[in-house]
């Protein structure tokens, strides 16, 4: 509660009258922990029957209880692109790649993830298509904009062009197939020159 380790909650449940002790608190949070976990589980469940999803992992602060101060971990974020589902996933802090087949097991379709070197196991699935975030695109061509201005700044151009199908499909309040529709009607023929560009150049 509030990012309040038990200990503190406690402690500030004491301050105020109320006595609980560590075993009570840790017993109420495996108790609710084993009740959210089927709806976890169905979430999750219904999530990796999605034809697309987004995945990626974000650093956390972890407490270490031996060393009393905090560390680096990592929570995976796995999102159903379609219908906007969320779940996260925790395994002891861990960014390895099989955390990563962990969460997706025998998941078949397409993800979107960055460049990281946990998804490339799955360039090699076939039954799973790899797609990659445009933004991380963008950063590299901003990158080189002080080596070839010129360049760097025609291929921003070709993702300002996708990123403007996105923000018009938000404002008209497109679902998710009119906005599937957009992006083969507008998106997919922008992407297809800069590709040819992109060889060309």
């Amino acid at each position: 509660m509030y990012h309040l380790p038990f200990y503190r909650q406690i402690q500030q449940y004491k301050e105020s009258g109320i006595t609980i002790s560590d075993s009570t608190m840790g017993g109420w949070y495996e108790a609710a922990v084993e009740k959210l976990k089927l709806l976890y589980d169905i979430l999750r469940r219904h999530l990796l029957q999605s034809e697309y999803i987004q995945i990626d992992e974000s650093v956390i602060p972890v407490i270490d209880n031996e060393r009393h101060k905090a560390r680096k971990g990592y929570e995976w974020c796995v999102r159903d692109a379609v219908r906007g589902a969320v779940m996260f996933y925790y395994d002891r802090g861990s960014r390895g790649s099989k955390v990563a087949r962990e969460i997706l097991g025998a998941y078949k379709g397409a993800i979107q993830c960055d460049g990281y070197d946990a998804y490339d196991q799955f360039e090699k699935d076939d039954n799973i298509t790899v797609y990659g975030c445009w933004a991380h695109a963008c950063r590299k061509f901003v990158d080189a904009l002080n080596e070839n201005s010129r360049l760097a700044t025609e291929a921003l151009c070709f993702i300002r062009k996708i990123y403007k199908v996105e923000s018009d499909a938000d404002e008209a309040g497109l679902n998710a197939d009119e906005r599937k529709g957009q992006r083969l009607k507008t998106s997919y023929p922008t992407i297809q020159i800069f590709e040819t560009w992109m060889k060309e150049t």
